[in-house]
């Protein structure tokens, strides 16, 4: 598959982020119609594409045809690093965490940074600055709906964060372990 081409069409784009959340699972058409609210003509031709990249495979059960990602593939996991970071976890945070004002540094910490997340993981979510919560809850419920996932996140402005990072367990456990950098 052409790297270019992830992010061909929204299609594509709702297609592989929900894949890659989930690389072991299967579904049938009709299952992501229903999913991913899309028409089964449109999944079907793409999934068509990406099992004739290489990326996915396709198994017959019964009168169900199921697709599911090929993770024996030789770029697989490129190819999951580069979901992750473009339309996945990352890449989703990152261009919403941009549109609000004072936020100074976020980061993702946790499962997803220990990379040792698994479909049921929550992302961890820390942010850094002086943010208006009301601005910040919206776009943090719509994340969760787009990556079908549960955000956790911790606000502290600058000056309660390096008081806590001084005193307080948690905030150094977070800040000395493994983090994914959004802001």
């Amino acid at each position: 598959m052409d790297i270019l081409k992830i992010t061909k069409s929204k299609t594509r784009e709702k297609i592989l982020r929900h894949f890659f959340s989930d690389p072991d699972k299967r579904y049938y058409l009709r299952q992501l119609e229903k999913i991913l609210s899309l028409s089964v003509g449109n999944v079907r031709r793409e999934l068509l594409s990406l099992e004739k990249s290489g990326l996915f495979k396709k198994e017959e059960m019964g009168n169900q045809t199921y697709y599911f990602l090929n993770k024996e593939g030789a770029l697989f996991d490129e190819y999951q690093k580069i979901i992750f970071k473009t339309i996945g976890v990352e890449g989703a945070l990152r261009k919403e965490l941009k549109k609000i004002k004072g936020i100074k540094r976020a980061f993702i910490f946790g499962s997803f940074a220990k990379n040792k997340e698994d479909s049921a993981s929550d992302v961890d979510l820390m942010i850094i600055g002086t943010v208006d919560e009301d601005v910040l809850i919206p776009k943090v419920s719509k994340l969760e709906g787009v990556l079908n996932r549960e955000i956790n996140y911790h606000l502290f402005d600058e000056k309660e964060w390096n008081k806590k990072l001084k005193q307080e367990s948690f905030v150094k456990e977070v800040a000395g372990g493994p983090k994914i950098e959004i802001i």
